[in-house]
Formats: C-alpha cells, structure tokens, sequence
C-alpha cells in the first residue's frame, strides 16, 4: 500500500528517532523534528492510522510507538536514501576497506581482516562467505605421500582459495608417479571450470595407463568438493560482542537467542545462499528472515567478485534497530573495494 506524504513522513520520523534512541517515539517528539505545521492531535492520529495499518506498534508500558517489521520495510524500500554514488564529501563520512594486501597474503587472511574491519565500523556482526568451489577454475593440483598409501591432494582455484584432502590411494604409487598424475591433470584442466571437470576431461596415455585409477580417483575426489560446495564453503565471522551490547539485546533471554544464530554457521550459511542475485543490496528484516530466533535481527547483504566469473557475498548481521541507510552506504562500498582488492591479485 502506498502512503501518502503526511503519514511517509511521519513513519520516516518514528523510524529515525528510533534507531537513534532505542526507545518508543511519542507524538510530541515527532512534532518537533517534522517539517510539517501539524498538531499534536493530528500526529497522534495519524500515528494511530499507521499503526492500525501495521507500519507501527505500541509496547504496553509505553505510550510512545515503534516501527514493526512492516514500517522498517517501508522506510527501506521507500524511504532510506542510499547514496550508492556517493559524493567526495559523503564519502568522507563513511569508511572505505583498507587492507594492507602483498602477494603472500592468502585469500582466507585478507577475508579475516575485512571482516573485522567491517564489524568495527558498523558496530554489527559482518560475515563474509568465499566462492563456492563449483564456481571457480583449476589453477594448479598437487599429490604428496605422507604416510605408506595415504595422499594428501592439494588444490588451488584460480580464487587463490587452497583445498586439501586425504585419501588412500589404494597401491603404492612412488613420487616419481605422483608427480606424473599432477602433472597430466595441470596440463589438461588448468583454468578449466571445476564444474564441467570429470573423467572425460583428461585423456591419459598410453605410456601412463597404470596411473588411470588413480587419476580417476583424484577426478572423483574434486567432483565431490564440487557437489559439497555448501558444506565446503568457507566462511569468516566476526562481531558477535558488538552485538550484544545493543540495547535491545540486555535480557539473558534476547541474549541466548542472539548467541544460538551466531554461533549456527550452518544457518547463517544458508541464508546467504539464498539471497537474491539480481540486486546490489539485499535487505531482510526480522520476520522476512524465516529462521528460529531471528525476529529481532535484520541482515543487509551484498556480493564482491573475486574474478571473473567467481562472486562471494558479503554482509551485516544486527538488530532490527539498525541504521540501514548507513550499513547499506557502508556495504556497498565495502563490496566494491574487496571485489577491487581480490581482482588485482588475478
């Protein structure tokens, strides 16, 4: 339902002072930050009307109002300003990533840094979800023997991220034959998508036909990271204590449900696998969330690319009480400076 501007003000008003203050927002304090000549009596009517039709609530002990699911939803798509092209001086007012990053910084430790760098500006839990393997190519594969028939297969994407696995080989191949296997698969699948990678992919010959089993093994085991992805996927979290020094988070009873979600890396996973592909930030508030024990956190998401054809997702983690036109600002820079760190490491 479209609202008129009256009542679009007022509920910008009422979600602002809120996010402000943490506490319900009386008709008397909206007069005084509105830019309409309106009464008290009239306010409080409308706020009554907006409440009435679901944008605002009550607490019982309160005769001030607060923004439900529905009103924040609102003020998100309608109503917050997101400066996605920011000016110089805007820009001066919201932090950007910076990272000190030299070629032997792994990928997993420049993920680490950003995200506790995001947290600390936003005050929020950030997390941060690498690509999933089945999205990247094969940059390089090694076999080593580390104990009788057990190898350890080592894997680099073109991502920069590092797989290893152990196996058994099932005979006893020596490092002469490893070396060979490693060398037969780089040759064929290097910058192949790990995706469209099987046993087809790699003719062996016939010099080397004894290896087959193994190769196929090797080929097997990488198919399997790929149809893992998810389980496989790698993720970096941090925050979970500036979180809960938000007010709304002072009850032991807030603060176990709080935990329970932060610490289900499973559950947190899962929400950003579904996401929406199609827009620069997505916003989900409370109810919208659909997991056990998130009607009080909102998640603010965007994705960074790391080349190509590869793209992780980045996000914001915090009360349903956030500043959203800041953590949207903030995101959507962050994402673009971590996509612009990790393609120059192409």
């Amino acid at each position: 339902m479209e609202l008129v501007e009256r009542k679009r003000k007022i509920l910008n008003r009422v979600v602002i002072k809120f996010i402000e203050k943490a506490e319900p927002v009386s008709s008397q304090e909206v007069s005084k930050n509105l830019d309409l000549e309106l009464s008290s009596a009239t306010i409080r009517k409308e706020m009554a009307d907006l409440e009435e039709l679901g944008y605002l609530a009550h607490p019982h002990t309160s005769a001030g109002k607060v923004p439900t699911d529905k009103g924040y939803r609102y003020y998100v798509d309608n109503l917050a300003h997101r400066k996605l092209n920011l000016s110089i001086k805007a820009k001066k007012d919201i932090p950007s990533i910076k990272l000190v990053v030299n070629e032997s910084m792994e990928i997993e430790a420049i993920f680490q840094k950003a995200s506790e760098l995001l947290s600390r500006v936003t005050n929020y839990l950030s997390m941060i979800v690498a690509p999933t393997i089945y999205q990247s190519k094969l940059r390089h594969i090694e076999l080593l023997k580390f104990q009788e028939d057990n190898l350890l297969l080592i894997l680099i994407t073109d991502t920069g991220r590092v797989c290893k696995k152990k196996f058994a080989a099932g005979s006893n191949y020596n490092n002469l034959d490893l070396q060979r296997v490693a060398n037969i698969l780089n040759l064929q699948l290097r910058e192949k998508n790990i995706k469209d990678i099987d046993a087809g992919s790699v003719k062996i010959p016939e010099n080397d036909a004894y290896l087959v089993l193994l190769i196929n093994k090797v080929i097997r085991l990488i198919k399997n990271w790929e149809e893992d992805s998810f389980a496989y996927n790698r993720f970096f979290i941090y925050g979970a204590y500036e979180v809960l020094q938000q007010p709304e988070f002072i009850d032991l009873k807030k603060i176990h449900g709080v935990l329970s979600v932060i610490r289900n890396e499973y559950l947190l996973m899962r929400l950003f696998m579904n996401l929406s592909r199609e827009k620069e930030v997505t916003v989900k508030i409370g109810s919208e969330i659909s997991e056990e024990g998130t009607d009080g956190l909102s998640l603010v998401a965007s994705r960074y690319k790391v080349c190509s054809d590869s793209t992780g997702t980045i996000g914001i983690l915090g009360p349903k009480r956030m500043d959203y036109n800041k953590v949207i600002n903030i995101l959507s820079i962050f994402s673009r400076d971590l996509s612009g760190i990790l393609s120059s490491r192409e």
